[in-house]
């Protein structure tokens, strides 16, 4: 913590600011979202392990923010072949909700892809970092291959628990991070138009979203039966492109969650007195779909000011990886910000049809200790690397 008091000047009070009102949200919402139920499926005492984890996390921060980040260079095949070991090891585990996620200690469960995207960033960042310290550093696409089998490991063995939602991360993680790499080459171009690809298919998809969600279903019993997806994944997509699909069954969840949020409406319904939230029609709404308590609780307004804080955090994210000393610290803070970025955009998403529904909890504010502990030992980081970013010199 010695580094900690001598870069106190350096730290950034907005950054830790916005994740003290976030966790604010966090408890407020986590309150809401079981006041008065009950049932196995129901975590007791909720918002006291929350603020447990919370204070686990912010302690994981402070000693990750007073590591020198540089030094993670040195672990990188450690770290990384450690959380490949426990991503294998949950196989050998019982199976929580159909998947094999979680390593049970105790009270707690671990879950270990949380802490394997991290591992994953500090590698790729590391490889990436070494090839630009190159005398004449080679960019080419051959050169990128170790890249890509750095992320496919871990992407395949979590979507094999299946962790679809997980498994999507990793893969906006290291998009993000070789979209920053690859600037500094032709290959920019590729990026660009798959990224341009992707854009396009989703605006034909939604043009013709009847015909897609007909012709998915006809196609439901080839795609399961050769394992090309689960069912309960292609239902999820189903519910998507037609959200009238199953209302009573596949759909339910989601179409629950798009009524809770618009029934929020400008202020909301007022704390304790949402109608989805407080009769329990959405499921796991302390996980998965905590933003809909807040939207139909809180309104436009309260919702809207939670997007506008994770804006924030992501600005502050970005600003530090900006003024990174070198290139690896760049790069390692670029994959935070992309896993950050897309489980935002992607919880929220699936709250109102913008996006399947994949299982992503919302960083910082859904209930879980694996996640909360692993975002906030992401920031810290973060802050590793902004406290020891580089300094203008004046001869």
């Amino acid at each position: 913590m010695e580094v900690l008091r001598r870069n106190f000047r350096e730290l950034d009070f907005s950054l830790l600011g916005v994740l003290l009102v976030i966790a604010a949200y966090s408890c407020i919402a986590l309150l809401a979202a079981t006041n008065g139920k009950s049932g196995t499926d129901v975590p007791t005492h909720i918002v006291s392990k929350q603020v447990l984890f919370e204070f686990m996390g912010i302690v994981a921060m402070g000693f990750a923010a007073a590591f020198d980040y540089r030094s993670l260079r040195k672990f990188r095949w450690w770290l990384y072949g450690g959380t490949t070991f426990l991503l294998i090891a949950v196989f050998a585990m019982p199976a929580h909700q159909g998947a094999h996620s979680w390593i049970p200690l105790g009270l707690f469960g671990f879950q270990p892809s949380e802490f394997a995207k991290l591992a994953m960033i500090i590698a790729i960042a590391a490889y990436m970092a070494n090839i630009d310290e190159q005398e004449f550093p080679d960019y080419s696409l051959k050169s990128s291959l170790p890249i890509w089998g750095m992320f496919v490991v871990p992407f395949l063995l979590t979507l094999k628990e299946p962790a679809l939602g997980q498994a999507l991360v990793m893969f906006a993680i290291v998009l993000t991070m070789y979209t920053v790499y690859a600037k500094k080459t032709h290959f920019w171009v590729l990026t660009v138009a798959v990224l341009i690809f992707v854009g396009l298919l989703v605006v034909v998809v939604a043009a013709y979203s009847t015909q897609a969600s007909n012709w998915l279903i006809n196609m439901e019993e080839v795609l399961v039966k050769h394992k090309l997806m689960h069912g309960y994944q292609l239902d999820r997509i189903i519910t998507w492109l037609n959200p009238n699909y199953d209302l009573l069954n596949t759909g339910f969840n989601v179409h629950h969650a798009f009524l809770a949020v618009g029934s929020g409406q400008v202020f909301g319904e007022g704390l304790f007195n949402g109608s989805q939230t407080r009769g329990g029609w959405v499921p796991n709404q302390w996980t998965d779909y905590i933003f809909t308590a807040i939207a139909e609780e809180f309104g436009f307004v309260g919702s809207s000011t939670l997007v506008l804080l994770f804006l924030m955090l992501i600005y502050r994210l970005v600003k530090a990886g900006g003024s990174a000393q070198d290139s690896f610290g760049t790069y390692l803070v670029m994959g935070i910000v992309g896993m950050f970025a897309f489980q935002v955009f992607e919880n929220i998403g699936m709250d109102m049809y913008m996006s399947p529904s994949t299982g992503i909890t919302l960083p910082f504010v859904s209930y879980g200790g694996s996640s909360l502990i692993a975002n906030y030992l992401a920031v810290g980081l973060v802050i590793s690397v902004s406290i020891r970013k580089k300094k203008l010199r004046f001869s």
